[in-house]
């Protein structure tokens, strides 16, 4: 993706970032942060929130990390999107940026 729509993106420090290059060209190491956005995509409850302070484009984005991770991604990107998928959302519709 040329073009990273990310209000975090200045300030982020997690190693996967699907708005920055396709996740399955990324590595990932034990311990190291994946991208909040896409982590609280996984929560079916977030999903409104994200649209409205990310955006659609980002949503799609998310979606298509998503499917690439469940069908070819490492054990360690699936076991953390599953594990976010267990918890409950940490956004509201007043703070969905400080997650």
């Amino acid at each position: 993706m040329n073009q990273i729509n990310c209000p975090r993106y200045q300030r982020c420090s997690a190693a996967i970032c699907p708005l920055w290059r396709p996740v399955l060209e990324q590595k990932m190491v034990k311990g190291e942060r994946v991208c909040g956005v896409l982590l609280e995509y996984q929560k079916t409850e977030s999903r409104a929130i994200l649209a409205t302070h990310y955006g659609m484009q980002t949503l799609e984005v998310m979606a298509e990390a998503t499917d690439l991770i469940k069908d070819r991604g490492g054990y360690l990107l699936r076991s953390a999107l599953t594990r976010a998928a267990s918890t409950g959302t940490r956004l509201s519709l007043q703070g969905c940026d400080q997650v």
